[in-house]
């Protein structure tokens, strides 16, 4: 059984490994076909030149789309890109705390019956409600630490459930922040090489291994999330 769990652990880290590489290689066309040193020149000087009004205007942005279901890794990467680490994380912070409660008190209140019409089509959700009840903000920190699920739905979803709004909103805010910190870094890193810093060699050596091994940490961190979670399930 342990053999089998471990398979499925390295399949999925290969796997994982795969879609970075892929997004790379991606990024790397795009790159090449449209003007991005452009638009991301465009974004760092309306970030430099906006000044509060212009992190409050991002933030807003970014709460909205998040709430229509626009990738959460996206966005997150459009503010490291455009406002470096520090203003980026504080922005990133304060948006995806209220997205997570907008859309959880949506879901609760306003959309719940719908909801729970299209989750009806899904028996396994009954487990996962089952487990986030008995569990709270523990089931929350797992799926948190989880990337490959799906964010800006899965707020929606935790409205539904048996969870308590204000252990979601910590639990959500505090595990949150490893990928939030990787999309980050990998958005800063994508914007230094498009516009062209001036960095010596041994700078650059410096953030590419950061970023490397922001990767791999999120890596592990979903390996270890996923192996909670199915030990959760298979006990239910």
């Amino acid at each position: 059984m342990r053999g089998k769990v471990l398979g499925g652990e390295s399949t999925f880290v290969l796997k994982r490994i795969a879609l970075f590489v892929g997004i790379a290689v991606a990024v790397l066309i795009v790159t090449f076909l449209l003007p991005l040193d452009i638009a991301v020149g465009t974004l760092r000087s309306w970030a430099e030149t906006g000044g509060a009004i212009g992190m409050v205007g991002f933030g807003t942005v970014y709460v909205v789309l998040a709430l229509l279901f626009v990738p959460g890794a996206a966005l997150t990467m459009m503010a490291g890109a455009g406002f470096g680490i520090v203003r980026g994380f504080l922005i990133v912070a304060i948006a995806t705390s209220v997205a997570d409660a907008t859309a959880f008190l949506l879901g609760r209140y306003v959309a719940r019956n719908c909801i729970l019409r299209l989750l009806d089509r899904y028996p396994r959700f009954k487990i996962v409600d089952r487990a986030i009840s008995l569990g709270g903000w523990r089931i929350v920190a797992l799926i948190r630490l989880n990337p490959t699920i799906p964010y800006s739905a899965s707020n929606y979803l935790f409205g539904v459930t048996g969870v308590a709004f204000l252990p979601f909103l910590i639990s959500s805010g505090i595990f949150t922040i490893p990928g939030a910190f990787a999309y980050l870094y990998l958005g800063y890193v994508g914007a230094e090489t498009l516009g062209g810093s001036n960095r010596n060699p041994v700078e650059w050596i410096l953030l590419v291994m950061g970023l490397v091994v922001t990767i791999l940490a999120l890596l592990y961190i979903t390996v270890l999330a996923r192996r909670g979670l199915a030990e959760l399930e298979s006990d239910k």
